[in-house]
């Protein structure tokens, strides 16, 4: 679908500042695409990390342009730890995986000694827009934390309001999903979601409420309907899945079913980490780089982070 809020962020962007990208094993078709759409439209430079030849073949053109670099490297690990290190000796403004096991990219990321690591822990966030809801919704973790408990899961929420506050100039609307909004034993995620948004309580820069489900979150209708008495309306900002299996499937769904205009990335390290897949459609794949533009382009300009809601609740 068309979208307005991709849309927005391209034409915002400040052309007059080249971000750079340091991608390992960049042979890869799920991030081609999108580098080659970025480095046309004079919004990126790319050190592209990995075999040569196949670079050469897969970019085309692209792979000859002023703004690309190659670099040759055949171990997966030692191409993390190249990206990472041109982005820790200011060489490089963002990462963005290329044809390595994530897990393999995000341990060069967090390492203790030679990595990128600044929040206290790493999330995926998903930024989407649906034709039947235009604007922009974040969701997360449909990637990278499988189980999280009520520590990780505030962390996976101070992070989506982190970025959030890069895009909107409100407190936003956070959702704990789960199935219903009756807190039970029998259902952990309702437990989790009650333990969590009670950190938030008082605060006035974010609305954290949960368990409720995801009608209630995305519907005003429904909301309507059911006459449910929370803050929430229908209008969430945000929705935080209590564990990867939600996550994946609800990412999936926006897909598939929805045809959702998406991109996604890893929130938390010292620059955006993009995520992308060779099943993402290549719109996907070039709105996932975009959003990591976006961010750092816009991480000088934000003040410092409200507590998180551990550090209130010591």
């Amino acid at each position: 679908m068309a979208s307005a809020f991709f849309t927005r962020v391209l034409d915002e962007l400040d052309r007059t500042r080249t971000c750079r990208v340091a991608i390992p094993l960049a042979q890869d078709e799920a991030c081609a695409y999108a580098v080659i759409h970025a480095v046309n439209l004079g919004i990126l430079s790319a050190t592209l990390i990995g075999d040569p030849g196949k670079i050469r073949e897969m970019y085309g053109d692209t792979a000859r342009h002023e703004r690309v670099t190659i670099l040759e490297e055949a171990d997966p690990t030692r191409a993390c730890q190249t990206a990472v290190r041109l982005v820790r000796e200011g060489q490089a403004d963002l990462l963005m995986k290329g044809l390595v096991p994530t897990s393999t990219l995000l341990k060069a990321v967090l390492n203790s000694k030679d990595g990128l690591k600044k929040n206290p822990l790493l999330s995926h966030l998903l930024f989407f827009e649906t034709s039947r809801q235009p604007g922009l919704r974040l969701m997360s973790d449909a990637a990278i934390n499988i189980a999280p408990d009520t520590e990780a899961l505030g962390r996976i929420v101070d992070n989506a309001v982190e970025a959030f506050a890069r895009f909107e100039a409100r407190p936003p609307r956070v959702a704990l999903l789960s199935a219903n909004e009756k807190v039970s034993e029998k259902v952990p995620s309702t437990l989790l979601a009650k333990e969590v948004s009670a950190r938030y309580a008082g605060r006035s820069d974010v609305i954290v409420e949960g368990p409720i489900s995801l009608d209630l979150a995305i519907s005003p209708e429904s909301a309507a309907i059911k006459k449910y008495g929370g803050r929430i309306q229908g209008n969430a900002d945000i929705l935080i899945v209590p564990r990867i299996e939600t996550g994946n499937v609800l990412y999936k769904s926006l897909h598939y079913f929805a045809e959702a205009a998406m991109g996604g990335l890893v929130y938390g390290a010292q620059c955006p980490v993009v995520l992308t897949s060779r099943a993402d459609a290549n719109d996907t794949k070039f709105h996932s780089l975009l959003l990591g533009v976006v961010l750092w382009q816009r991480g000088h300009q934000n003040p410092q982070p409200a507590p998180s809601a551990s550090e209130v609740a010591r």
